[in-house]
């Protein structure tokens, strides 16, 4: 085995260590409140985006924005045109949604799994190794997204590193599922939005 994989099994039974020690109730106060939070549903609507623009009614409402918008025929409506207020309306509004269903899902959770008892509390040990196992997992997707984004020599030595991996860290770099999620948000045409 390589050094990446020695590296990912210590990442990985450090996570489950941690996460049945601390618990999920408090593991989900730490990974959503304050500024944590809002990063969370920034990085979340940053993945929604591509999933809600590709929507029909969505792609639609966007559209006839636009075509109000065009025929306003004027500068500053022409300056909103080019920054693309469409879809900063799309990311403002889709926001708005996650936080407020981030703050509803993590009361209604807390509560449940902060209850007093013996099964909750196993329940608590066993669901907080599955989620911080979950969030280094997603931390790996994003390291890998923005090393993917670098591109260049620093892809290339990374991608060298890890080649050859028995855990399939490469199969998992070129195959990046947020990749997927990033085409869907910017799309091959510059002109997908308009009717």
């Amino acid at each position: 085995m390589q050094l990446v994989d020695w590296i990912v099994i210590g990442v990985l039974v450090l996570s489950l260590l941690i996460g049945s020690l601390v618990g999920f109730g408090k593991l989900l106060k730490i990974f959503t409140g304050g500024i944590v939070g809002v990063i969370i549903s920034v990085v979340v609507t940053y993945f929604c985006i591509g999933i809600v623009s590709s929507w029909g009614f969505v792609q639609e409402l966007m559209a006839k924005l636009l075509t109000v918008m065009k025929n306003a025929d004027n500068t500053i409506v022409n300056f909103l045109i080019d920054i693309g207020i469409e879809k900063i309306i799309l990311a403002v509004a889709i926001f708005i949604i996650v936080q407020i269903v981030r703050i509803i899902i993590v009361n209604i959770i807390k509560g449940v799994v902060e209850a007093e008892n013996a099964v909750m509390k196993v329940v608590n040990r066993f669901f907080g190794a599955v989620f911080m196992v979950a969030i280094a997992c997603m931390i790996a997707l994003l390291v890998f997204h923005v090393i993917d984004l670098i591109g260049g020599n620093t892809e290339q030595d990374f991608i060298n590193s890890i080649s050859g991996s028995k855990l399939r860290i490469d199969y998992i770099f070129e195959h990046n599922p947020l990749q997927y999620i990033i085409q869907r948000i910017i799309p091959s045409e510059p002109e997908a939005f308009v009717g």
